[in-house]
This record gives C-alpha cells, sequence and structure tokens, in this order.
C-alpha cells in the first residue's frame, strides 16, 4: 500500500469515527469534495497545506496523521 492510500486510509476512519460525512467534512474543511475524495481514496498526494486544515478539523496534531504510515 502507498504513502498516498495509508493517509487516506487514516484520515477517513478518523472522519468516520467523529461522524461526519465526506460531504460535511470537505466542505467544514473548506476543500472541494471531489478533491477530498481523491485523498481518501489514496489518488492525489495531499499537502501539508491541505493537512493542516484537516487536522484542524479534526481536532487533532497533524502528526496523527502519519502515525502509521
Amino acid at each position: 500500500m502507498n504513502i498516498n492510500v495509508k493517509v487516506g486510509s487514516i484520515i477517513r476512519k478518523i472522519r468516520e469515527s467523529q461522524g461526519y460525512s465526506q460531504n460535511d467534512f470537505a466542505e467544514e474543511c473548506q476543500i472541494s469534495r471531489a478533491y477530498y475524495g481523491r485523498i481518501e481514496r489514496g489518488e492525489h498526494s495531499i499537502t501539508i497545506e491541505t493537512c493542516e486544515k484537516i487536522a484542524k478539523t479534526l481536532g487533532i496534531p497533524i502528526k496523527v496523521l502519519f502515525e502509521d504510515v
């Protein structure tokens, strides 16, 4: 499994555990739902800036997104 898929999977698990739908979460992060979907599927290399938006929205330190990578 490549790193993009691993990070996307981690993000999806945390998002789902907090009860966000993919659409609502993308809106909360202020990124397009299509782009966010590609991140979760590992189809897109996520930028550090986007990682920061996602981590802030989830209320977690950014390093949590990479702990199991």
